[in-house]
């Protein structure tokens, strides 16, 4: 594996596991998180993975994980950073790490009893392999390598009490090369996945 794409991964979990200096607009009550995931990716593009149903779905499942801070808070709007850890298999056994930084709005309330906190992750994710299915695909049509390319998790969260220190989401697990930016790669995989999240 060419080591810049794994010392620029690097890099990115130092950043995010190093809160950033304050600033007089930020309060600095940290909040964290750990979560849980499981899912399957796609044959579809990122738009079209996002409609849930009707999506063409592979043969691979993911499983996987992670770990959020939140140091600052600008009014509903929580900031902090994500890192993460998750296996693919069906069609072959794969792993990957992600890391970036989190913008979270909490909370929107729908009625007495449920809240919905919409959240946007977006960093770079390392695999040990291209995932058999269309991540294999796309790497062999763009001659890419599919090993370090940009990461983005846009998620839904609901909970159904505003003290609750536990709920429920939706995340579209995204991987491309932003266009050929990283790897040679325009698009790599999506993944409709379902989790839990405790914040403490």
């Amino acid at each position: 594996m060419n080591i810049a794409p794994s010392l620029s991964l690097a890099v990115m979990i130092a950043l995010v596991a190093t809160p950033s200096l304050s600033s007089e607009d930020m309060g600095s009550e940290t909040s964290q998180a750990i979560f849980g995931f499981g899912g399957a990716l796609t044959t579809e593009d990122m738009l079209k993975s996002a409609a849930l149903i009707p999506v063409d779905y592979e043969k691979n499942a993911i499983l996987g994980g992670g770990y959020q801070f939140y140091p600052y808070r600008i009014g509903n709007v929580k900031l902090g950073g994500e890192i993460g850890v998750a296996v693919r298999f069906g069609k072959g056994f794969t792993g990957e790490v992600w890391a970036g930084p989190v913008a979270r709005y909490d909370k929107i309330r729908l009625g007495e009893r449920l809240f919905v906190s919409p959240s946007f992750t977006a960093g770079l994710s390392l695999v040990s392999d291209a995932q058999p299915g269309r991540e294999r695909q796309e790497e062999i049509k763009d001659n890419g390598n599919a090993n370090v390319l940009f990461y983005l998790g846009p998620e839904i969260n609901v909970s159904f009490s505003e003290e609750s220190s536990t709920e429920f989401f939706w995340r579209l697990h995204h991987r491309s090369g932003g266009g050929k930016t990283l790897g040679n790669m325009k698009g790599a995989t999506n993944a409709n996945v379902f989790g839990v999240r405790y914040k403490f």
